[in-house]
């Protein structure tokens, strides 16, 4: 594109949105990220509603200048705010944050991207709606709609966080509106509690695509159950690891409904979210093997550490903990159960121990406590901490975290693997051997999606002020998927430097999602390069 026509095109914008709605002079700025990509961008647009998005898109296509929507912009270690390419002017979607037709007796309700976990979770309070915020880890300032998008989960009872989204409603690239076909004939109201609607399936075409800028979901709720229990267990022994996995898919299959995911943690996943990083003690960035050691010993942290939560009444949670004890405790170490009630009694036990015993225990209940709240569907940023324990700077108590503005450097690596017992020694021996040559320290959660999928999440923080640390960084992130593809690991997400990944594939899959992309978009500009190929209609066989 060239300036004469960004030029227009923002003129254009302004129009629409008034000065305070175009940011042009420090656009740059909006494309803070943890990962370290700097982008161009020319403008971000402040839209209010959606008559003011179909506009925007309206000029874009005139003057052939592409955007690029973002929720909330705080999608830390996949790219933030950032767009694909340069060039693409940012659709900032957050004051687009109103929620709307809440059914309490059905548990549904609507939301536009701007709103947060935290307002979700702040509306329903207000309502007396007894239902659980789909939270993730990443705060309560980050989007519902945006996460639902990326195909983003949790370890509340819906763990699929777009599983639970029924309805879509978008502003197409000519700046059309797209409604569901049961709701065009009327049926609004059952169209969102059904999510599979009526003839071909084309919603799924807004979950990790650039087909339309979606304006409103419509998200099922679970409801709060009569009790949630947090169970922890571990092992003293990394051999153990291939027996636990297998238990850990018996849990699942036989407890589905009550407990719907668990987590499995290495032992420096868990050391940095209690102790801050030992930069004295580390060889090139990385910590050694008899260093991780003498830290886990003095920490009490074992090689591998595990947490789930049942969801349940209180007759059937009563009947899970002894199938817990059955399953878990032939397999583990230590298996223990946790609710508000005993963190609010260690909260009281600190008062009466000695200095650094009620430091410690203190620590000990404030992240218990965090966990217990995300589980009761409640968000907070105590996960969110992980992301400084290699560079940024932490707020001081009380104010937001904000990773990407904080200077953080964190890249997120997140594939699948299967839950059998080789599959994850496989994975594990892949990241332990690799991360260490770019000086990323090997931090390994593994989360089950279902009964027979684990996705992992490993973050490669790095100091974000070194360009030679970035740069190590992203060839780690390259380095770990050429491994994993070759041994089946493959991510379920990218971030916007690894579109490439399927944009130069050469897969059928990916020509026709070019052929449906440049039907719908002839001009390309909407988040050109966003996991789908990019082609004009003229460049489509």
């Amino acid at each position: 594109m060239d300036s004469i026509s960004t030029k227009s095109a923002i003129a254009e914008w302004t129009t629409i949105l008034g000065e305070s709605g175009v940011v042009a002079a420090k656009a740059a700025d909006f494309g803070a990220s943890t990962i370290g990509t700097k982008r161009s961008i020319p403008a971000v647009l402040r839209p209010e509603n959606q008559e003011q998005v179909a506009a925007i898109l309206v000029v874009a296509q005139r003057w052939r200048v592409a955007v690029y929507p973002v929720s909330t912009g705080n999608n830390w270690g996949y790219g933030s705010a950032n767009p694909v390419e340069d060039g693409c002017a940012i659709l900032d979607l957050s004051q687009l944050n109103r929620i709307s037709g809440f059914d309490p007796e059905m548990g549904v309700v609507t939301v536009e991207p701007g709103v947060t976990q935290g307002d979700l979770r702040e509306f329903l309070d207000q309502q007396e709606g007894n239902y659980l915020v789909p939270v993730t880890g990443a705060g309560p300032t980050c989007s519902l709609l945006g996460n639902a998008l990326e195909r983003g989960y949790g370890i509340t009872p819906i763990t699929d966080h777009f599983a639970a989204v029924t309805k879509i409603e978008a502003i197409l690239p000519d700046g059309s509106l797209y409604r569901t076909p049961l709701s065009e004939l009327g049926g609004a109201e059952v169209d969102g509690l059904f999510k599979w609607g009526l003839g071909p399936y084309i919603d799924g075409l807004f979950s990790q695509g650039n087909f339309g800028v979606v304006v409103n979901i419509t998200i099922v709720l679970a409801p709060a159950p009569d009790t949630v229990t947090a169970f922890f267990f571990s092992i003293k022994d990394d051999a153990n690891l291939e027996a636990l996995v297998p238990t850990v898919r018996a849990v699942l299959r036989s407890l589905g409904g009550s407990v719907v995911a668990i987590n499995l943690l290495n032992s420096q996943r868990m050391l940095s979210m209690m102790a801050p990083f030992p930069e004295d003690k580390a060889i090139d960035g990385v910590l050694p093997a008899h260093e991780v050691e003498n830290l886990a010993n003095n920490h009490g942290v074992p090689a591998w550490s595990g947490v789930g939560a049942i969801y349940a009444s209180k007759e059937i949670a009563r009947a899970a903990r002894r199938t817990l004890r059955r399953l878990l405790g032939p397999v583990t170490d230590r298996l223990v159960f946790i609710n508000r009630r005993k963190v609010d009694t260690a909260r009281k036990i600190v008062r009466l121990l000695p200095g650094k015993l009620a430091t410690r225990v203190k620590g000990m209940a404030d992240t218990l406590s965090g966990a217990l709240e995300i589980m009761h569907g409640t968000p907070n940023d105590v996960a969110l901490a992980l992301a400084y324990w290699r560079s940024g700077a932490l707020p001081e108590p009380g104010q937001p975290k904000n990773p990407a503005l904080d200077g953080c450097g964190l890249i997120w690596f997140a594939p699948l693997v299967p839950i059998r017992g080789k599959d994850v020694r496989s994975y594990v021996e892949m990241i332990e051997r690799i991360c260490p040559q770019y000086g990323i320290n090997p931090l390994i959660t593994l989360t089950a999606v279902n009964e027979r999928c684990f996705d992992s999440t490993v973050p490669l923080l790095f100091d974000r002020r070194n360009p030679e640390a970035t740069a190590r960084a992203n060839e780690c992130y390259r380095a770990l998927y050429e491994a994993g593809r070759k041994q089946g690991f493959l991510p379920y997400r990218l971030n916007i430097d690894a579109m490439d990944i399927l944009n130069s594939s050469g897969a059928i899959c990916s020509g026709l999602a070019s052929q449906l992309k440049a039907a719908v978009d002839p001009n390309c500009i909407l988040a050109p390069g966003r996991y789908v190929p990019s082609a004009k209609r003229s460049e489509v066989r």
